[in-house]
């Protein structure tokens, strides 16, 4: 992939604003714990009993599941009250040249430079944050309606158990395509690292 911007101008502008660095830090790193706190967790359906270290880390995983969800609700009411916002992740009515621009570099080796624009990144951005959403959305119901005292689990957990579990290799696959093209701007040396500063 060629170059088409550097980083060397750390003293400029931070490209994405305050509001989007958060959002994407308490997104990230909560997707990111649920995903690998899900390889080792017990769940246990039946009742609110943790014994072992993976019945607690399924206790954790519940826990920070709930603290992404805010972090996503915030998103979405950002999205909900700005336009440019919610074009850029949902260009529903265009304009799609942006897309079809970021396509055909691509197609001859090229990346567009990260920041907050309309194009492919922030289709896909946008896709990713329905995926994740859904499994928050789950997560949250399935939270709340996990048995307590030993009774037996209900009929609505019963549902939303599977639901839950349906999309997770695909957040997985997100997760992955995301850290690559991450670490692909990285060596480009783009200003992809604006994303993380957390400061002005």
């Amino acid at each position: 992939m060629k170059r088409n911007s550097s980083d060397s101008g750390a003293g400029r502008e931070n490209l994405w604003p305050p509001e989007a660095r958060w959002l994407h830090a308490g997104i990230a790193v909560g997707v990111t714990i649920q995903l690998f706190s899900s390889l080792w967790m017990t769940p246990d359906w039946q009742h609110a009993d943790y014994a072992s270290f993976t019945q607690l880390l399924f206790s954790f995983h519940a826990w920070v599941g709930l603290t992404t969800a805010l972090f996503l609700l915030w998103q979405w009411l950002w999205i909900a009250t700005s336009a440019r916002v919610r074009q850029q992740f949902f260009p529903l009515t265009g304009p799609w040249q942006p897309v079809f621009n970021d396509l055909r570099l691509l197609l001859h080796g090229k990346l567009q430079s990260p920041g907050p624009a309309s194009g492919l990144a922030a289709l896909i951005h946008g896709l990713g944050l329905l995926l994740v959403s859904w499994m928050a959305l789950t997560g949250t119901i399935i939270f709340f309606f996990l048995p307590q005292g030993g009774t037996p689990p209900g009929a609505v957990l019963q549902t939303l158990i599977p639901l839950h579990k349906a999309l997770s290799n695909l957040v997985w696959a997100y997760w992955i395509g995301h850290v690559g093209m991450f670490a692909v701007h990285l060596l480009r040396r783009d200003r992809i690292l604006d994303i993380f500063r957390l400061g002005s």
